[in-house]
């Protein structure tokens, strides 16, 4: 056996070692309480060591098909294609050789008639053990995909921050037919604009309070303007947000809507940019 193979057995104990243990601490404590298989020949302390040799059986037969798919195992921790097969074999084998493993100890070391209710027993908890490995294969895999969406969220709020402090100081002039009527604002400042007819409603914080001004433009004339901007969403075809002002999503049977931090006000959300708004929590 080379190094390295030895190496990767190493590792693999390390990471199984403990739910190895648990399983085969947990089948001696649960035969010991309900005693599925007669152990009524052997004396108190005997009979204690019999049953332990139930949890020293699942606990070699563990390692024995650790050893057997050492391979499919260290792929399972890369990001090589899952093999289905691999894996069913991996865990019928933990249940067959664990429930002959069972079924000779009981007869030849316990001395007991082996019966068709004794052999449904002995696969019954041998199920236990890929069930369990299953489980925690599982919880594992959602625990790092929870650290991965985690890691995910920092790193859009870094963008996010980066983004505002980069517009935090410019001003852009949203046009209106009426001069007079031109806005020039702080981009930061600008909460969402809205359609409403020949008109557009901007939504913006004054002061650090919360202001509403009509100005006669288009919505995709003021989209254009804000294009440069990367902290804008459009969310419907009648508004666009800054994402920095966005509380949360809300859905309701099929109508969702954002509320926006600061305000009263909700923007709607339509099917077409749902996605988008989506990525952005």
């Amino acid at each position: 056996m080379s190094n390295n193979t030895i190496n990767q057995f190493i590792t693999l104990l390390k990471k199984y070692f403990k739910i190895y243990l648990a399983i085969s601490i947990s089948v001696f404590l649960f035969i010991m309480f309900f005693q599925p298989f007669p152990s009524h020949k052997f004396e108190s302390e005997n009979k204690n060591l019999f049953i332990a040799g139930y949890g020293l059986i699942i606990f070699i037969i563990q390692l024995i098909v650790q050893i057997i798919f050492q391979r499919h195992l260290l792929r399972n921790n890369t990001d090589e294609e899952y093999n289905p097969l691999l894996n069913s074999l991996y865990y019928f084998s933990q249940v067959a050789l664990t429930s002959l493993a069972f079924v000779f100890y009981t007869r030849y070391v316990g001395n007991t008639g082996i019966t068709f209710n004794i052999v449904l027993r002995v696969i019954v908890i041998s199920l236990s053990v890929p069930v369990t490995i299953h489980l925690k294969s599982i919880f594992s895999s959602m625990h790092e995909k929870y650290k991965n969406l985690l890691e995910e969220k920092i790193i859009m709020q870094d963008k996010l921050k980066q983004f505002s402090e980069s517009y935090a100081n410019k001003f852009v002039e949203l046009n209106s037919e009426n001069e007079s009527d031109n806005i020039r604002i702080q981009v930061s400042e600008i909460i969402f604009v809205k359609s409403a007819d020949n008109y557009v409603e901007v939504g913006f914080r004054d002061g650090g309070e919360f202001r509403k001004k009509m100005i006669r433009n288009t919505l995709k004339n003021i989209e254009k303007q804000l294009k440069e901007f990367k902290n804008f969403v459009r969310t419907h075809r009648s508004c666009i947000v800054n994402i920095q002002y966005i509380d949360k999503l809300n859905k309701n049977f099929n109508t969702y809507w954002l509320t926006l931090i600061d305000t009263k006000e909700t923007v709607p959300v339509s099917r077409q940019y749902l996605m988008a708004v989506k990525d952005l929590f």
